[in-house]
């Protein structure tokens, strides 16, 4: 499942990019989620809650970033996520990209997911409903953290 979304940041690219690439300070701003392990620079385990429809699930994460090219301020990264009850899981491949517009930083996100367990069952627009609600809940809390 291809999920794309972005958001704007009242602050400039720069300071935004800075940020980004702070994986433990951002990870704050994932709602329902807490890294939980620094295995290395580029390694981190976390743990990551989520409701989508009648279905609540909690994972343990491993998020691997495959790269920052600073110039472009794009970031790459893969999760691997197994649900804690052993029902299921996640992969997934996210490249984030960061520009300025307007005064403002603009990013646009690409997750391509492998869905299993009774997460899958629920449907994709449930699901892309969801990666919405908690991309703008990022992004507000990005904001505060700024």
């Amino acid at each position: 499942m291809i999920i794309e979304d972005s958001f704007e940041v009242e602050a400039p690219v720069e300071r935004v990019w800075a940020l980004l690439k702070d994986i433990p300070k951002v990870a704050t701003c994932i709602p329902n989620a807490e890294i939980t392990d620094i295995v290395d620079e580029r390694t981190y385990r976390a743990k990551v809650s989520v409701k989508v429809g009648p279905v609540s699930v909690s994972y343990r994460a491993t998020i691997v970033v495959d790269g920052f090219d600073n110039a472009a301020h794009v970031a790459r990264f893969n999760v691997k996520g197994d649900e804690l009850r052993g029902r299921g899981g996640v992969t997934a491949s996210v490249v984030s990209t960061a520009g300025q517009r307007d005064g403002k930083t603009h990013v646009d996100l690409r997750t391509d997911a492998q869905i299993s367990g009774i997460v899958a069952t629920v449907g994709g627009r449930l699901i892309e409903g969801v990666a919405q609600k908690t991309v703008a809940q990022f992004a507000a809390n990005l904001a505060k953290l700024l």
